[in-house]
């Protein structure tokens, strides 16, 4: 990355890095939770003088929606200001939805893959656009995303909803874009999760999974994917905590090493064969796909020596003695230490973070948070997917104040799910709405021809969890004659498969605002559905997959 900065930046990243203390070096290369800063026990400002971080995770993480609120990253930003470090922090985050999807009152987008159903190549660049500009207008640089891994599993319980697609070219469309719109505004993408998950049933967060593509295999898929994004320009890239038995085999213990612990993986394959020159971040190392691996010294130090520029969540008490002690007998050298720390400071030049350079945005923020909302809005109306429409029930023509149930599943609460805005739409609409679990569908059963329009909300996905959750209710649901019954999933696109049967049946991919308002309107033939399925099941639908109403 060096040899990317201007004369300017080169002198500023040597005489910083001249400049370093060895504590003020190996914090660079940590990347720690800022609510964990917070809780510390310590004054916020003095744990940061004592351990001084080079970038800190903020907002919330993938799996916790909004658990952190825009005072919570703002209040850390005061802090690290008020600790006065050596080297500009580094505020990063998982936005794969947006930032309103880890940050109440800013926008909330589609997934990748709802984002992915869309036939537009500027709905891909303006989706990374939305993420750019509202992280910049927070000082936010760093986003870990887009999800770059093909889903070629659909028990696949991690990746899934969050991949762009299976189809190797449409996701190299799609996710260059994504980057590229979010690296012309202003914050560094980083594509996850290397070497590719997608292929295995288990879950990083639980066990080392593996990728089980031949070699072959992986250089036509996953391999091509993150070539294309190194070749775009990609600045950083996660390793996840997978192994790749055709590359790498397993060790005496019948262990595959997980990536983000092999230079194997590391340095051979990515920075190698790939030619990758920019920061090498891991995952999360809380995730027992790193924990199983061996004991806390062996997998930082074997990360360390792996090549991994940033460690995600180390703990700084556990990882800054660790690293003074092997640099000191020797288990790890001072030469790849500095590799990365010259890495680091390079990639914060490149972000405009030398100080003198970054100028404070002067931006409205309300006025640019009304206007990604309407791309959001706009990207939800391209996305929203008919598979079926057997019985032309589509567009639906109902009288006011006709009587519509909907069944709403895994757990039948519509607050839980955020499908409540589902049923004010209708509502708005001039529809008496009913809202049910399925597990309430045998105390509807006798009275369901009261009704005009029977809906089937699904809002599970197979993402941390089981999706098949459904018992003999969906069973007695199914087997249950109603002409007019709409099965609309809001999760796991793959859900079709459960419910071949249906008659009519719509993807929507995911339960933010636009992808709620986008599939009503569709419904009632107020926007053509547009959307093209981005993933395939065989006997079932194909990739491209989309009907039209005429």
């Amino acid at each position: 990355m060096f040899n990317q900065l201007t004369e300017k930046q080169k002198q500023w990243v040597l005489r910083v890095f001249e400049s370093l203390t060895e504590d003020e070096k190996i914090g660079q290369m940590d990347n720690e939770l800022g609510s964990s800063i917070m809780n510390s026990g310590m004054d916020p400002s003095e744990w940061l003088k004592k351990y001084p971080l080079g970038s800190i995770f903020t907002g919330s993480e993938i799996i916790h929606e909004y658990s952190a609120g825009f005072g919570a990253t703002t209040n850390i930003q005061a802090i690290v200001k008020k600790a006065g470090l050596t080297v500009p922090m580094l505020f990063s985050g998982d936005f794969e939805s947006g930032i309103g999807g880890q940050i109440k009152k800013f926008t909330a987008m589609p997934r990748t893959m709802g984002l992915a159903a869309s036939t537009s190549e500027q709905d891909y660049y303006d989706f990374g656009k939305v993420i750019g500009t509202e992280g910049r207008a927070l000082n936010l640089r760093w986003g870990f995303g887009p999800v770059s891994d093909l889903n070629l599993n659909r028990e696949n319980p991690v990746i899934n909803i969050r991949s762009a697609s299976d189809n190797v070219d449409h996701a190299i469309k799609v996710l260059t874009n994504i980057m590229k719109g979010m690296q012309d505004h202003g914050i560094a993408a980083c594509p996850k999760h290397f070497p590719g998950d997608g292929t295995d049933t288990r879950n990083q967060h639980y066990v080392t999974s593996l990728n089980l593509l031949s070699k072959e295999e992986w250089d036509q898929q996953h391999g091509r994917v993150f070539k294309a994004l190194i070749d775009a320009g990609a600045m950083s890239i996660m390793i996840g905590h997978l192994g790749f038995p055709a590359y790498e085999e397993a060790d005496e213990r019948q262990l595959f090493c997980p990536a983000s612990c092999s230079k194997k993986i590391m340095t051979d394959l990515l920075r190698g064969e790939l030619g990758f020159k920019g920061i090498i971040i891991t995952d999360a190392l809380s995730m027992n796909g790193y924990l199983s691996w061996g004991d806390y010294e062996k997998r930082i130090i074997d990360s360390f020596n792996g090549g991994a520029d940033v460690f995600l969540w180390p703990g700084a008490e556990k990882f800054f003695p660790l690293v003074k002690a092997a640099l000191a007998d020797g288990r790890i050298s001072r030469e790849r230490l500095d590799e990365s720390v010259i890495r680091i400071l390079s990639f914060k030049a490149l972000l405009g973070l030398i100080p003198e350079d970054d100028i404070p945005l002067n931006v409205d923020l309300q006025k640019l948070v009304d206007e990604n909302k309407k791309i959001a809005e706009r990207i939800g109306e391209n996305t929203i997917t008919l598979l079926r429409n057997r019985d032309h029930v589509l567009p639906l023509q109902l009288e006011q104040g006709a009587r519509i149930l909907l069944f709403i599943s895994p757990d039948g609460d519509v607050q839980k799910t955020k499908l409540d805005l589902f049923a004010q739409e209708l509502t708005k609409r001039g529809y008496r709405v009913t809202v049910a679990g399925t597990k309430d569908f045998s105390t509807f059963k006798p009275c369901i021809d009261a009704f005009d329009c029977v809906m089937f909300l699904s809002d599970a996905n197979p993402q941390y969890s089981v999706y098949r959750g459904f018992d003999y209710c969906l069973w007695d649901f199914m087997a249950t004659e109603k002409k007019k019954t709409i099965f609309i999933s809001f999760g796991t696109p793959y859900f079709l498969y459960d419910v071949a049967g249906v008659s009519t049946y719509i993807n929507a991919y995911h339960d933010c605002p636009a992808s709620i308002k986008a599939t009503v309107k569709a419904m009632f033939g107020e926007i053509p559905f547009k959307g093209r399925s981005p993933v395939s099941v065989p006997h079932c639908f194909q990739f491209g997959d989309g009907l039209e109403l005429k």
